[in-house]
């Protein structure tokens, strides 16, 4: 957890650093907030506003959002499942993949060279906070009227993944 704070605290420190250096011009705030991470159309925004409406208009289905970054370690154990786990299941459930890197570069190069059958996303702090991300990679559930029912840090083996799909497509 002590690394957890310290990446915090060199990332809220980079975030001051670069709001000082006076290098842009002004913007309204709605503008602000979507480019504090470089989204590209492979990999678009996701905040709480567009998580939200994600949610809403899949209404019927779950979903599973796993918060990561390219950094980590456990993540890149749990992209594979995630990827699997939409292969397999994206008939009764919706798995997004919101990753917390500053960069969209992050992603390409992570992802470079890859066929991949998963949508994944940029998300924010703002999004990160919402949902009590504290460390990563975080799962979280949202059962099929859009209510969160599922938020924990770790590693979810395959197995554990297909019996929360059976357990939420079951309800």
């Amino acid at each position: 957890m002590n690394n957890f704070w310290r990446v915090t605290a060199i990332c809220i420190l980079s975030l001051v650093l670069l709001a000082c250096s006076g290098g842009s011009s002004p913007e309204s705030d709605a503008d602000a907030s979507s480019k504090t991470v470089s989204a590209s159309s492979e990999y678009p925004f996701m905040g709480v506003a567009e998580l939200d409406a994600y949610v809403k208009e899949n209404a019927g289905k779950p979903t599973m959002a796993l918060f990561w970054t390219t950094w980590c370690p456990s993540c890149k154990q749990e992209i594979p499942e995630m990827e699997k786990l939409n292969q397999t299941y994206s008939d009764k459930v919706n798995v997004i993949t919101i990753s917390l890197d500053e960069k969209v570069e992050a992603l390409h190069q992570f992802f470079n060279g890859k066929d991949l059958d998963l949508p994944v996303y940029m998300g924010d702090e703002a999004i990160a906070r919402k949902f009590g991300v504290e460390a990563i990679p975080t799962l979280v559930i949202f059962d099929k009227n859009g209510q969160q029912i599922f938020g924990k840090a770790g590693i979810f083996p395959h197995a554990m993944l297909e019996k929360m799909v059976d357990k939420m497509a079951g309800q």
